[in-house]
């Protein structure tokens, strides 16, 4: 696997090394440090009754009748289904978000449903969401049309030539580029399950697929990614997450995200963010999904942590925002996180931090 990922690094386009001898990849606005040895998994194969269960449930996805997750025009925020209560998720209008429960119990299932839900991206029959161009948020008119808009992690050879990701981790629209407010393709458009098939991809590999995206936040235009509809983005899909053994693929994926750090841009934080949004996104999947292989790396990240008075000094020399960091594994009850987190709140100092370490149920000393 160590070797694999030499010739993963080999592809990339400009090689560096720093000053502590530790390698590095350098891109754009994100570089990778060596991951760690991705251990080699077993591989399972699945019993009838539980194909069986996961073709069922996303055959359930026609009844999915709510706006779930990117599948409404006025949801924004992220959020990892399993552990959604520690994530950051909203509704323009005020109005509560529930998961349905395919939808849950598939992105809970993971790495086993990838593969039924990579052959499902074409799957044409409706689900009970229809999204108007006029029910969606703004205040300047436009329409609705399609687009091939993908998420992904620079740092990631596939995904980086796959989609042709240059400064962004977000592929090309295909629209023109002053088509601010979107010709309008359509007036309406209703949800089909291979759109929700997008969408639980994304939210097992820690990647934003948003079926409904905008170009510009007071547009009322509607921007849709539909596998269903756009071939090149099934393609792109299948040809980045398309494996025999899912469960090894997603693991060597969410360790490459652990591994991706953001390059600081001047005395901005805005592009450095996305180095911090791939780790935070990756430690929520690792914990969850491989725990074993996630808890010995994340107790020694808490160990490691820099954590002063100063906000920014800490997230550079971390490579991530602590607090975020914090939150997204909160809801762990393993013993060997809690007592690292522990040790963290002993010699942390910065507000934000210390409110994310309340909120992990960690007993932070009086500073006063």
């Amino acid at each position: 696997m160590r070797y694999l990922l030499t010739l993963l690094f080999a592809a990339l386009p400009t090689i560096a090394f720093a000053e502590d001898d530790e390698r590095e990849v350098a891109l754009p606005f994100v570089t990778i440090v060596q991951p760690p040895t991705v251990p080699k998994l077993d591989a399972v194969t699945l019993a009838d009754d539980r194909v069986k269960e996961i073709q069922q449930l996303i055959d359930d996805l026609s009844s999915v009748v709510k706006g779930d997750l990117s599948l409404n025009g006025s949801l924004y925020g992220s959020k990892f289904v399993p552990v959604g209560e520690f994530g950051t998720f909203g509704d323009w209008t005020g109005k509560r978000v529930e998961v349905s429960d395919p939808i849950r119990k598939l992105v809970e299932i993971g790495p086993e449903a990838m593969p039924y839900l990579l052959a499902s991206l074409d799957d044409n029959t409706p689900t009970g969401i229809v999204i108007q161009a006029v029910e969606t948020r703004g205040a300047i008119a436009g329409g609705m049309a399609f687009d091939e808009i993908l998420h992904g992690n620079p740092a990631n050879p596939t995904e980086r030539f796959r989609l042709n990701l240059n400064r962004t981790p977000y592929s090309a629209s295909v629209r023109p580029k002053d088509d601010f407010a979107v010709s309008p393709e359509m007036e309406s458009y209703r949800i089909k399950i291979g759109d929700v098939c997008l969408v639980i991809i994304g939210q097992i590999v820690g990647r934003q697929y948003d079926c409904l995206t905008y170009p510009h936040v007071k547009s009322l235009g509607v921007l849709v990614c539909s596998p269903v509809h756009r071939t090149k983005v099934r393609k792109n899909l299948r040809s980045i997450w398309a494996s025999k053994h899912p469960r090894q693929k997603l693991l060597e994926s969410l360790v490459l995200d652990f591994s991706t750090r953001g390059l600081l841009q001047g005395d901005s934080l805005d592009y450095w963010d996305i180095g911090n949004d791939f780790q935070i996104e990756s430690t929520k999947r690792l914990l969850n999904y491989y725990p074993d292989i996630a808890v010995p790396l994340i107790v020694n990240r808490i160990t490691n942590l820099q954590a002063t008075d100063d906000f920014f000094d800490d997230c550079v020399r971390n490579g991530l925002r602590t607090d975020e960091f914090v939150d997204a594994i909160a809801w762990s009850k393993d013993g060997k996180i809690k007592s690292a987190l522990s040790g963290l709140a002993r010699k942390a100092k910065e507000n934000d931090l210390l409110d994310a370490l309340r909120r992990a149920g960690v007993d932070v000393p009086d500073r006063k």
